[in-house]
């Protein structure tokens, strides 16, 4: 397609045309106004007027018969003022009068008449001209008109419909003229989004729209689409290396678990190690399912938006899970005490909820050594919403970090030779941002070295 013809099917010339329409209807109804504003009333008034003087000479008449109306018709068109007369015999022939002769008469009785006429001028020249009036026949036969030149409001007229035809026409064309401007320009700021769509798409992640800082709707639809871009490229990022991280993660497992196979086929045969080394095999199969499991499980809770909310009781499942975990802990070591605030309630999927305070409750287990402490509580924040935190002393995560292990898959070094395969903090992740809440992590406890790890769930309070 032609950008001529491109540029004439964008929205804003569509617009610009649709503008034109408005003047071009606007300008038409204001000629009708002036009109009977300004011809139309002169118009009424100069029947008022031959109205009143064609009873001023029919009184005239009727006192003093032909004779004074003659007299009256002879004066009175002698005055050049804006009145015409005509005073005719029965028969039509003239007796005095503007004309020469009468125009032609619509009937017998007195009626309106308008008629064209044709005068000379100061100079002498033959002219043409308009007038309106009353004409009819007097008792006895004469025949009278009053009529008022019209020649006057005719160039008025004329002059009002010209003005206005000639806005018209500038208005028209200064509206489609703008609107191929505005079409173009618009088309300019439409075209470098769509190229920036276009280069995204042909695998260039860094390109960004354009934002020009003039806080219009390109700019808006620009901020929001470097927004989705940076969050895509993220999301590929992730991806990238997502295959490596699991490869990574699947390695180790998997090489324990051909090992230790290997060795029982190896080893002679002994009904006891061939069971043990069963039975390592079974864990390491398990953590590989474990595995599996968790990413099938953050899958459905990003894929799905439509899980069955309802009011829950945040901290009866809260004190139900401080009473769970704390004999594991004390079993390894560790002290957990709880916080929790009396009639918290929020909107979520209870199994959801549970799950993501419990892979933060065992995080923190996880990493806090022997001898540590970990702090569940609960409160309710100052702007409504409702604030889970789980704290410990352990070694923390630097500030740096603190967004990235949020991501699938991402592991700190120093965490690689634990357990587990990088999504217990984006499931977290994932449910609050389902419950249209947050993950934030922070400083945890101070332990005298450092300062540990906090990891606050904040979610909407329910009505």
């Amino acid at each position: 397609m032609r950008p001529s013809l491109a540029l004439l099917r964008t929205t804003t010339f569509r617009l610009a045309l649709a503008q034109a329409g408005v003047v071009l209807m606007f300008v038409v109804a204001l000629l009708v106004y002036v009109y009977f504003a300004t011809i139309g009333q002169l118009v009424a008034d100069s029947d008022v007027l031959a109205d009143q003087e064609y009873a001023a000479l029919e009184r005239a008449y009727a006192e003093g018969g032909i004779r004074r109306l003659n007299q009256e018709v002879v004066e009175r068109a002698a005055r050049q003022g804006p009145l015409l007369y005509v005073l005719a015999e029965g028969n039509g022939l003239v007796v005095t009068g503007d004309f020469q002769q009468l125009p032609s008469l619509p009937g017998e009785s007195v009626q309106r008449i308008d008629f064209g006429f044709e005068s000379t001028d100061a100079e002498g020249a033959a002219q043409r001209g308009r007038a309106r009036g009353k004409v009819g026949r007097l008792l006895n036969g004469p025949i009278l008109l009053v009529a008022r030149d019209l020649g006057d409001s005719e160039v008025m007229s004329g002059r009002i419909t010209r003005v206005l035809w000639t806005v018209a026409i500038l208005g028209v064309f200064l509206s489609i003229a703008s609107g191929l401007i505005a079409s173009w320009l618009a088309s300019r700021r439409a075209e470098a989004l769509a190229s920036t769509a276009r280069d995204v798409m042909a695998g260039d992640l860094k390109r960004r729209a354009p934002v020009r800082g003039e806080g219009d709707e390109f700019d808006a639809l620009a901020e929001a689409m470097n927004a989705m871009l940076d969050r895509l490229e993220r999301l590929m990022q992730v991806s990238r290396t997502a295959g490596d991280a699991i490869a990574h993660d699947l390695r180790s497992p998997l090489t324990r678990f051909r090992q230790k196979l290997e060795a029982a086929l190896e080893a002679p045969a002994d009904t006891a190690n061939d069971r043990e080394a069963l039975r390592k095999a079974l864990e390491e199969a398990d953590s590989l399912l474990d595995m599996f499991a968790a990413v099938l499980k953050l899958a459905r809770v990003e894929s799905n938006p439509n899980w069955r909310f309802e009011r829950i009781d945040a901290s009866d499942i809260l004190r139900e899970l401080v009473d769970f975990y704390e004999p594991a802990a004390e079993e390894q070591g560790r002290t957990l005490r709880g916080e929790i605030a009396p009639d918290l309630f929020v909107n979520g999927e209870t199994g959801l909820f549970t799950q993501a305070v419990s892979n933060l409750v065992e995080n923190a287990l996880k990493y806090t050594p022997e001898g540590g402490h970990i702090a569940l509580t609960a409160a309710r924040r100052s702007d409504g919403r409702i604030e889970i935190a789980v704290s410990d002393d352990g070694p923390g995560i630097a500030p740096a970090d603190r967004d990235r292990v949020q991501e699938r898959f991402v592991r700190l070094e120093s965490a690689r030779s634990s357990p587990g395969a990088g999504l217990g903090l984006s499931l977290v992740a994932a449910v609050a941002r389902l419950h249209r809440g947050g993950l934030h992590l922070r400083d945890g406890l101070d332990n005298g070295e450092g300062k540990g790890l906090g990891a606050a769930l904040v979610l909407p309070a329910a009505a």
